[in-house]
């Protein structure tokens, strides 16, 4: 009776650990999609974060651009308006930039 009793037990003991073991392979099942769903949130959101930044650095550099545009056409009409004070200023300019490289040299 002893002996039934015991495998009994035993018995219950197996039936739990199988039970505990289906248990734990459904958690870690759990978690996994949990992990794989949060993973793609973050991946969403990293990726919303880098469009929304292309786009702000595009816009920017097209911004750049008009700018350099408007003050290349405004450098062209003033040496087209005042051709002679255009070269005289480049000269003295590259006049200037040769002292300076000159004197640098003599250190």
């Amino acid at each position: 009776m002893a002996d039934e009793r015991l495998q009994k037990e035993i018995d219950a003991i197996r039936a739990d650990v199988a039970k505990l073991s289906e248990d734990m392979a459904e958690l870690t099942r759990v978690i996994r999609t949990l992990g794989v769903e949060k993973a793609g949130e973050v991946k969403d959101r990293v990726g919303e974060g880098v469009d929304g930044v292309s786009e702000e650095l595009r816009r920017r550099v097209e911004a750049a651009r008009e700018r350099a545009g408007k003050a290349t056409e405004g450098f062209e009409k003033t040496v087209e308006q005042y051709p002679m004070s255009s070269l005289l200023a480049a000269f003295g300019v590259g006049m200037i930039v040769a002292r300076l490289l000159d004197s640098g040299g003599r250190r």
